[in-house]
């Protein structure tokens, strides 16, 4: 099976991806007028059709950060005995851009695009979720990262607050919908950075399958 040459460097795409994700969702925000909310708005509204800039928020939150998060995704398969873990996050990654390439329509949710960007907003939670339980082993294990090899399978509990955070909001209207997601975001880019700089920071030493 083909696999890239990709350097030491690429474990630095993991936090790449997560400073221009945050970079452009507090810029583009902060750029709004009419009134945008962290609070009550969803990421997406920021890159929805019709949004102010939305063409270009697309491609840094979501597009340029996923293929980041593909190369990283890319190198971790290509010195990992176990492929399943890497090919999960490949497919988170690549899912997150599929959010940015189609743009929600927000008075339309059964248009093409907001089917296709929903599925990638949530499958890129959902392939990370399911990476998380074959990475936390590996790292622990073939990295010698051991506290963060069994930190990493609770990240899951980021979207599952994600998930009770919208379904607390739905049912009493005590949350504001807003926090939820973001709280989902940060526990995913959290987990990329982390690891990027640990197995960046031990490169030298990480032994080839």
């Amino acid at each position: 099976m083909y696999q890239p040459r990709l350097g030491p460097m690429s474990w630095l795409a993991g936090p790449a991806a997560g400073i221009l994700f945050a970079a452009s969702l507090l810029g583009f925000a902060a750029m709004r007028t009419d009134g945008y909310s962290h609070a009550t708005k969803a990421v997406s509204e920021l890159g929805a059709v019709g949004a102010p800039s939305a063409t270009a928020f697309n491609i840094l939150a979501f597009i340029v950060p996923g293929m980041l998060l593909v190369l990283f995704s890319l190198k971790l398969r290509s010195i990992s005995r176990d492929k399943t873990g890497p090919y999960l996050l490949i497919a988170s990654g690549a899912s997150l851009a599929l959010a940015g390439l189609a743009p929600a329509e927000l008075d339309n949710y059964r248009a093409t695009t907001t089917i296709w960007h929903l599925a990638g907003a949530m499958g890129s939670g959902a392939f990370w979720v399911g990476a998380l339980l074959w990475l936390g082993p590996l790292l622990r294990d073939r990295f010698r990262q051991p506290a963060w090899g069994r930190i990493t399978p609770w990240f899951g509990l980021f979207m599952l607050a994600n998930i009770g955070w919208q379904i607390a909001f739905r049912a009493t209207g005590l949350v504001l919908p807003g926090w939820g997601q973001r709280i989902g975001f940060s526990g995913y880019f959290i987990w990329f950075a982390v690891t990027g700089l640990l197995l960046w920071r031990e490169r030298a030493e990480i032994p080839r399958p």
